[in-house]
């Protein structure tokens, strides 16, 4: 059950995680080719926007965190992936040697 409900969180995240990238892309280009030649005057007003940006999280202590859940609100597509791999781990790493965490064995590393 792990292995189907990992699986379709996996597919569906990285569906969502396609999608949003293609339309930020897509965005992108239509509002350079909207602008033409003149999509070279956005990279100053991006700059101070920048400068903004860093000023306002210098001066503002709430700010950070503001920020913080509003880039991990616009991430989730990626919280799926990170669940379907939680689920598939098991069957993604079986053939990895699980290690024990017991006390340590002297006879093994040759002090004597």
């Amino acid at each position: 059950m792990n292995n189907i409900l990992g699986t379709a969180c996996l597919l569906f995240g990285s569906v969502l995680s396609y999608l949003r990238i293609e339309s930020a892309t897509q965005h992108v280009a239509s509002t350079l080719q909207a602008y033409g030649s003149e999509a070279f005057g956005l990279f100053p007003a991006v700059g101070l926007a920048g400068a903004r940006l860093l000023q306002d999280l210098a001066l503002n202590h709430n700010s950070p965190l503001a920020m913080l859940l509003g880039f991990l609100v616009s991430c989730w597509p990626v919280a799926i992936i990170l669940v379907g791999v939680v689920l598939l781990r098991d069957s993604l790493f079986a053939s990895q040697p699980v290690y024990a965490t017991g006390a340590y064995d002297s006879s093994v590393s040759g002090d004597r």
